[in-house]
């Protein structure tokens, strides 16, 4: 039997824990990230090579907790957490871009933790419209497939514009952060 141990390590620039913070209630599943071999971080969305073989991430999840959430493969999902209820990317120019892929159920995820594959979900890097000196360069929709999460991980509920951190490795509060899924 496998058991999954987390440290609680982050806390809020008021010394809380994301728990005391009231951050995990009603967020069942811990979010992690992923690379795939064939696709990771934004800068391999634009070769169309990669982007045949592999055209959509998805979140997975494992079987158990697709069924006890009544969520089927290819459901689209939206990811939630305590600190993004709307399950939104606020890109600051009027443009939201919601944190929606389809279930991926496979038992190469564990219970109680649900992952994405970097390098989706894109609305710049060529996914989109822009205009340069006048001139409209046309985005290629193939771009902005499937779904990055990432703002899903914990805001500190004090700074309100701030990543909470792990003081260990000192990296963003990922591994930490809890989420659901709500089948839109």
């Amino acid at each position: 039997m496998t058991f999954l141990v987390l440290l609680h390590l982050t806390r809020t620039t008021l010394g809380k824990s994301p728990k005391e913070a009231g951050l995990e209630e009603g967020y069942p599943l811990y979010l992690i990230t992923q690379k795939d071999i064939a696709m990771t971080k934004s800068r391999t969305v634009p070769d169309y090579w990669l982007l045949s073989l592999l055209p959509e991430n998805g979140i997975l999840i494992n079987p158990i907790d697709a069924k006890n959430l009544g969520i089927k493969d290819g459901d689209e999902v939206k990811v939630v957490s305590a600190t993004n209820k709307e399950g939104v990317w606020d890109l600051k120019n009027g443009t939201k871009k919601p944190m929606v892929g389809k279930a991926q159920v496979t038992e190469t995820i564990m219970p109680g933790v649900v992952t994405f594959t970097l390098g989706f979900g894109h609305w710049a890097t060529g996914a989109v419209d822009v205009t340069i000196n006048g001139a409209i360069v046309k985005g290629d929709p193939r771009r902005a497939t499937g779904v990055h999460a990432n703002a899903a991980m914990w805001i500190d509920p004090y700074l309100k514009n701030t990543g909470m951190l792990d003081p260990v490795g000192g990296s963003a509060s990922f591994y930490d952060t809890k989420v659901k899924l709500i089948k839109v």
